[in-house]
């Protein structure tokens, strides 16, 4: 592969990608959670209960808009419900990868100093 070739493009991961029953799930346990029936959110979002059942069983997919309104009546991210990840684990691996390439960089400097 090169450089600006997928999956990997400037270090960027592109393999992530969205699973309906997983993202059905998460967002059947926040409704849950939140202390919702169906009903009451189906009613909140302006949706069909029975959409909402098909959301959360995994067998229909959600519109943009309808993912950010899930998102904000259940006060999480759209990384979580869609990807399955928090943004402090996003922030922790960028953490420690920065921590990694500037150590692999001092190691470097050392070996390209020792020539």
């Amino acid at each position: 592969q090169t450089e600006t070739s997928l999956p990997y493009y400037r270090g960027l991961d592109f393999t992530k990608h969205y699973d309906m029953k997983k993202s059905g799930e998460r967002i059947r346990r926040l409704r849950i959670e939140s202390g919702y029936t169906q009903e009451e959110a189906a009613e909140l979002l302006h949706i069909d209960r029975s959409f909402l059942s098909r959301v959360e069983s995994g067998r229909k997919g959600c519109s943009v808009d309808l993912l950010v309104n899930i998102s904000v009546l259940f006060d999480a991210s759209l990384d979580y419900i869609v990807l399955g990840e928090t943004r402090s684990q996003n922030y922790a691996e960028r953490v420690q990868l920065k921590a990694d390439i500037e150590a692999l960089m001092r190691r470097l400097e050392k070996f390209s100093a020792a020539l």
